[in-house]
């Protein structure tokens, strides 16, 4: 079964290719009307990429043809294709991009395959239902999954970015993605605070390291590496899946604003670092991600 139902864009064709223009801009396109259109091809669009070499950079222009056949579940057919050449001509593109809501049929695929081989075209793609999937489900994403499919926004939570890229948070044992691992796994992983042993009741807590674990193993070998050789103690385990409750997660970055650099609790610097981080990772998950309206200068372009 599909992560994803795209029978809910409508099958006229107008939002499919509003759709396929807004997913490639994430991908860093420059979304062009050809200079051409017929009847039979009026949903064809220029996306055009800069190509980077050691001493020089140029436009490739491709032209995207986009076929919505979700509702019937069948692939597009070489017959759906006509004209590819000379569409390709009168918008002056290099290269041709099948964006497709099911598959191409293995015709297709050999006559494009054919036209590479012969130097008629200089490239081809066909991004697939399986192939936009993949990219839908990814933190950067977001925006474009909610908007056209939004029975799937009202039965997931995805991860959004706050930064250029996804911040992971990581097991600093096994390596595993922790963050990600929400979507599977419940309360699979923990964030530990590592406190110096104070020689004085009185004296301040300090923060010296923070990890992040796996639950079980992982967290063992953890606490035994930095307790026994560092003289730590471990302390305030916190399940990851709990603090990305939006209440929890206030309720964390309240209390570091309210407690560090006071007579009751301090930080070293590179813990303090490591706090910062996995509450902007965590805020991946807990936060909604900012529109144009609400943060016009943070929209950033993902490629």
């Amino acid at each position: 079964m599909n992560l994803f139902d795209f029978t809910e864009i409508p099958a006229d064709g107008e939002r499919w290719v509003r759709f396929a223009q807004d997913f490639l801009q994430l991908f860093g396109f420059h979304i062009e009307t050809p200079t051409y259109r017929d009847a039979e091809n009026m949903f064809d669009f220029c996306a055009v990429e800069q190509v980077s070499g050691k001493f020089n950079s140029h436009p490739f222009r491709w032209l995207v043809s986009g076929r919505h056949k979700a509702a019937t579940r069948i692939a597009v057919k070489e017959s759906d294709e006509t004209n590819i050449l000379e569409r390709l001509l009168r918008s002056r593109a290099d290269g041709f991009i099948g964006f497709y809501s099911t598959t191409a049929s293995p015709a297709l695929g050999f006559y494009l395959t054919e036209l590479k081989n012969r130097l008629l075209i200089k490239d081809y793609r066909i991004l697939d239902a399986k192939f936009l999937e993949m990219y839908l489900a990814t933190p950067g994403f977001a925006r474009i999954s909610f908007r056209y499919f939004p029975n799937y926004a009202q039965t997931h939570q995805v991860l959004h970015l706050v930064e250029d890229n996804y911040l992971p948070i990581l097991c600093e044992h096994c390596r595993k993605d922790l963050l990600k691992t929400l979507f599977t796994e419940n309360q699979a992983g923990v964030i530990v605070q590592l406190r110096r042993r104070k020689k004085t009741q009185t004296e301040t807590e300090v923060i010296a390291n923070i990890y992040a674990a796996c639950k079980g193993d992982c967290d063992a070998e953890l606490q035994a590496r930095y307790c026994n050789e560092k003289k730590l103690n471990a302390v305030g385990w916190t399940n990851i899946s709990d603090l990305v409750d939006s209440s929890a997660f206030l309720d964390r970055t309240l209390s570091l604003l309210r407690k560090i650099g006071t007579a009751e609790l301090t930080y070293t610097a590179s813990a303090l670092a490591k706090e910062l981080y996995l509450l902007k990772a965590i805020a991946q998950y807990t936060l909604r991600e900012s529109t144009a309206k609400t943060a016009p200068s943070a929209q950033k372009i993902m490629f």
